[in-house]
């Protein structure tokens, strides 16, 4: 069936069930509770998932698991793109220390687009790779490839450099190059700098492949082979020779080498990505070129001046956009011409896909990009046949469950069920920022005279709606609220040395306003720099006040002459301010005072005072008096700190603290803001309502999720993996694992159905 029917099938079940819509109860929190069981590898995971132990384990799958996992019935799967990025990095600088006084081949545009020439990716993709890859045309990874953010003018069909070895040889051909002395190698142009006439023998092309990453290294060998031998069967007759096995090195090696010195020509490099294609100013702006910094391609010009100025104007307008109208993914469009179009600087090859599997009876599966079927979305809506506990297998036992230092995905798969962040992310387009905790957000400016520039200040707009429960029963505690938020942060930033500290770290001061009598909801964190992107930064995790501030902290009161407006440090970072008098007079932070931190502190020690304060001032604060380190938060019992606002809380564990062979119950928050999701939602797309600050908005069951299930129609789950299966429209519980007609239906019935909107 095309997938035009298939749309049309869409819209006619809208008009055939639509007047047959029935409301249903509106619950409260995720549809399933979980159990977790700890293996101790991912092998013993994978024989407990297949032997029907587990219905979704937290790890992608070998090759020969997929093979076996598609001979299985049972067994659906789900395929994951990454967000790293393989590349060949070229170095694009005047020269390199290998050949003194002789430019660069890879300076030469031509060069590194015949380069680009060469290469067959699809190939890569599939012979080398084995289709546990797929391809990328910009240096962003494919996580992202239905993003708004990819310039779709120089990816897939359009991209300006498909594999054709003919068009590689007349390109340098125009450049110059060509066997002059017969010898089967290129020699350089007659007027190339440093070099005329020179054989590639004498200077061949530096190539450095990393030997510690067999794909890496087999797809270097295949450069090389390009290079050296289908180049000889072109019309320019000669291959362009190159260091063949001298720098097939691990990374120790390669890395002084390239990183360092920049003295290479070609390298198999490779990056981490992630849901914000931002990155690109750390690998592409020239302000970064310098031994071991984060850019080593663009290089220099002869004069010594950045290759790309271009580029760097572009870069800066993505990484410090204007507030208001910051247009960044216009930038980062820009940028991609560039950096692919324009001048070729490198030529990105491929991110890593994951191939991640679940039991057929489990049903309504999110599977995104990057993170691939245990995520936030699964959880809040997936549920089994049968109704009962889902059961996730993590293929490792914990080092820790501490949400300050835990690191390991293994312990997110339970920390991420109990803690929760600010801000969500459409699931199917990752670059797009949704409301969770926080209802709306405002970027701003304000002006620090103390270094005399504008820096960024982000308002928090806060649902009013957020539950906090406790661990073990369940029982409703309050909502969480600013002073909430204020501890999140604060409590955050006094452990310089933990796994989240940097997401705080920029952070100045911080302020509660005081929308109305009775609701504290909005929270501005001021800055200590410009950047856009800082609305980002403090919201995960995000943790709760009144219940922590005891256990984990301690109060102390300190008492100083004050004169004026001169500030004044503190003996312990504070977490929050109790109270404060001048001359036995209350005195309140944000309104006669505030709290600093900062890149001169870097600890929240400064009072600041913010008119004249003359006089005798004494403050009462909570600090964090004991270390956060240990197996759970400060080393105390997880019943006595693990409060949440997420969709589960615990419950119970068969061994605490729990390692491999233990399980962990889970129940699903029966308080959480968020409702219950509406089944036929498929696609998770916010509907913002207003313009005004905060704005409220909605989820909604629309076209686009029957557009995305007609897509899938007909499709299994089970058998040979098939890309146009959809997970998330496996909804009816009778058609386990295949897309049918009662699926649409089920979404059908619901169209034009909202849910999810904040409370006034």
């Amino acid at each position: 069936m095309s997938r035009f029917c298939i749309f049309m099938l869409g819209l006619l079940l809208i008009t055939l069930v639509s007047a047959t819509f029935c409301s249903r109860a509106k619950g409260q929190g995720a549809r399933s509770d979980i159990d977790i069981m700890f293996y101790a590898s991912p092998d013993e995971a994978w024989n407990a998932f297949v032997n029907g132990q587990a219905d979704c384990i937290q790890w992608s799958l070998t090759k020969t698991q997929k093979l076996a996992a598609e001979q299985d019935p049972n067994i659906q799967l789900a395929r994951s793109d990454g967000f790293g990025i393989m590349e060949f990095d070229l170095n694009n600088n005047y020269t390199i220390a290998t050949y003194p006084g002789v430019r660069s081949a890879t300076n030469e545009l031509q060069v590194r687009r015949a380069i680009a020439r060469l290469i067959d990716k699809d190939y890569i993709v599939t012979e080398i790779l084995e289709d546990f890859a797929a391809r990328i045309d910009v240096p962003i990874g494919a996580g992202l490839s239905d993003s708004s953010w990819i310039n779709q003018s120089v990816v897939g069909d359009n991209y300006p450099y498909p594999y054709d070895p003919e068009v590689a040889a007349q390109l340098l051909t125009e450049a110059g190059f060509s066997d002059t002395d017969g010898n089967g190698w290129l020699n350089y142009p007659a007027d190339w700098d440093g070099a005329p006439n020179a054989d590639t023998e004498a200077y061949p092309l530096v190539v450095c492949v990393r030997s510690d990453d067999s794909n890496r290294f087999a797809v270097g060998q295949y450069l090389i082979d390009q290079l050296e031998n289908t180049l000889r069967s072109t019309s320019i007759g000669a291959g362009f020779k190159t260091t063949g096995t001298q720098w097939q090195q691990p990374r120790s090696v390669l890395s002084p080498k390239i990183h360092g010195d920049r003295n290479y020509q070609v390298y198999t490099g490779g990056w981490s990505g992630s849901r914000l294609p931002t990155y690109l100013f750390g690998l592409y702006h020239s302000m970064w070129w310098y031994p071991y910094g984060s850019n080593y391609v663009t290089g220099v010009d002869k004069y010594g001046n950045p290759n790309y100025p271009d580029l760097d104007d572009q870069l800066d307008l993505l990484w410090l956009p204007p507030i208001p109208n910051p247009d960044p993914v216009i930038r980062c469009k820009n940028a991609q011409s560039l950096i692919v179009a324009k001048h070729c600087i490198n030529i990105p090859l491929w991110s890593y896909s994951y191939y991640y599997s679940y039991r057929k009876e489990l049903l309504n599966v999110c599977s995104i990009n990057g993170l691939g079927v245990c995520n936030q979305y699964t959880f809040l809506n997936a549920h089994r046949q049968d109704g009962g506990s889902i059961r996730l297998g993590i293929p490792n036992g914990p080092s820790r469950l501490n949400i300050l230092y835990s690191q390991l995905p293994f312990e997110y798969g339970f920390l991420d069920l109990v803690y929760t962040g600010a801000i969500s992310e459409q699931p199917y387009d990752l670059t797009v920022d949704q409301p969770w905790v926080i209802q709306d957000w405002e970027s701003g400016a304000w002006f620090d005279p103390q270094d005399g520039y504008e820096k960024t200040v982000v308002t928090y707009y806060i649902r009013k709606d957020v539950g906090i429960v406790a661990p073990v029963t369940g029982a409703y505690i309050r909502n969480w609220d600013a002073h909430d938020f204020e501890f999140t942060v604060w409590y955050n930033y006094a452990f310089t040395d933990s796994w989240q500290w940097g997401s705080f770290m920029d952070i100045k001061y911080t302020k509660i306003v005081d929308v109305n009598s009775d609701s504290w909801d909005e929270f501005q964190v001021y800055f200590d720099d410009q950047s856009y992107w800082f609305y980002t930064a403090p919201t995960y995790p995000l943790m709760t006040k009144d219940e922590l501030l005891d256990p984990l902290c301690a109060t102390t009161v300190e008492s100083w002459t004050q004169t004026g407006t001169t500030p004044y440090m503190l003996a312990n970072s504070v977490v929050q301010v109790v109270s404060a008098t001048l001359n036995g007079a209350p005195i309140y932070e944000g309104i006669d005072f505030i709290i600093k931190a900062g890149y001169d502190l870097y600890s929240h020690i400064g009072f600041h005072p913010l008119r004249d304060l003359t006089g005798t001032i004494s403050i009462t604060y909570w600090y964090a008096n004991m270390p956060a380190s240990g197996f759970y938060l400060a080393g105390l019992p997880w019943q006595q700190t693990m409060y949440s606002l997420g969709t589960h809380y615990p419950v119970s564990m068969t061994h605490d603290p729990p390692t491999s062979g233990d399980e962990i119950s889970l129940r699903k928050n029966s308080f959480l803001f968020f409702e219950t999701p509406l089944l036929g939602e498929i696609d998770w797309q916010w509907h913002w309502e207003g313009s005004v600050k905060p704005r409220s908005g909605y989820f909604k069951i629309e076209i686009y999720d029957v557009v995305k299930a007609t897509a899938a129609y007909s499709t299994r789950g089970d058998g040979v993996f098939d890309a146009r299966y959809f997970p998330g429209a496996d909804i009816d519980s009778n058609d386990l694992c295949h897309i049918g007609i009662f699926d649409l239906v089920t979404i059908t019935s619901l169209y034009g159905k909202k849910f999810g909107t904040p409370p006034p």
